[in-house]
């Protein structure tokens, strides 16, 4: 096919997620899309000649650059500003008096407080942490615990700093979930291992317990996913791998990335993702318990703004 009509499709594709989806699709996930309706092969050499289409078209303006999300560089302003006070309209001014009252007379309620566990996810991907923040943020009212972008296997730096939180929570009364979502692959599916075994050297009385959320053998085959490694040299890269045999004699030879479900499922990814968190909030505690706690708080929060506003007026005047 010609790099115009892949183009062409491509666009069409990545707006479509986008437009579905309220996100930018990664590069590697419109691969997987253009894969799945047989426009490329699932070759390495496709997925070079898609990357260098559409980098051209969009250097040239020809492919929107908010329809593809990249991992990008971090950058920092360093330019110093100095701030000198200007006068204020009286709206301008109580303004930001009730925004101070608002802000200094607060009660804050985690709804996780009466729960029994705390969930950490571990993201694999960095292409993917900002994608499972948004998930979490939509599809969750009450949040987790942490997100942590892991880099595959986790530095010992790393490692010690997470076994200090579990051990903190755990001393708060809480048991904690490490939710992990990796590619399937050799490392991939060696990870949640790696992490129980690491942890409980730094820590044996640790009380967690680890959970691979995606991507799934299951999930592969409920899904359909492209599976096969994309050549030669992608089984070679595997080979070198130590865990590759034991891989091989359990799942076969394949390979299946994140990007795969997230592009082509990530409404049922979504799901996978919020369903895993659910398992670990008891929503009895919470309206048993932790709503009659919110109640309280906003009768308390009502009187604390009337006295709030009462002193002020004595202070003005």
């Amino acid at each position: 096919m010609r790099s115009l009509e892949i183009l062409g499709i491509a666009r069409r594709e990545a707006e479509e997620y986008y437009f579905r989806n309220g996100i930018a699709v990664t590069l590697r996930g419109l691969f997987y899309i253009l894969v799945s309706k047989n426009v490329i092969p699932n070759t390495k050499s496709a997925y070079k000649r898609l990357s260098e289409i559409v980098a051209k078209a969009r250097y040239e303006g020809r492919f929107p650059n908010t329809l593809i999300r990249d991992i990008t560089r971090s950058s920092t302003y360093m330019e110093r500003f100095e701030s000198y006070p200007v006068e204020l309209t009286e709206e301008q001014l109580k303004s930001i008096i009730e925004r101070a009252l608002e802000s200094y007379s607060t009660y804050s309620l985690n709804p996780w407080k009466d729960q029994r566990e705390r969930v950490f996810i571990l993201v694999e991907k960095e292409a993917q942490y900002e994608l499972v923040k948004k998930i979490v943020y939509e599809g969750f009212h009450f949040g987790v615990y942490k997100i942590v972008f892991s880099r595959g296997y986790d530095s010992a730096t790393d490692m010690i700093k997470l076994a200090e939180e579990i051990k903190g929570l755990n001393e708060d009364g809480y048991r904690v979930a490490l939710l992990i979502i990796t590619d399937f692959d050799p490392s991939g599916e060696d990870i949640a291992r790696d992490y129980v075994e690491r942890l409980k050297y730094i820590e044996p009385s640790l009380d967690f317990e680890a959970e691979k959320v995606a991507v799934t053998r299951e999930q592969i085959e409920r899904f359909n996913l492209p599976c096969t490694p994309e050549s030669q040299e992608e089984i070679e890269k595997m080979q070198r791998d130590p865990r590759y045999k034991g891989f091989v004699d359990k799942w076969g030879l394949v390979r299946v990335e994140l990007d795969a479900l997230v592009a082509l499922r990530l409404d049922d990814f979504k799901q996978i993702l919020v369903d895993a968190i659910k398992k670990h909030f008891d929503f009895k505690i919470y309206e048993e318990v932790t709503r009659k706690r919110e109640e309280e708080l906003k009768k308390k929060a009502e009187e604390a703004r009337k006295k709030n506003v009462e002193l002020l007026k004595k202070v003005i005047s």
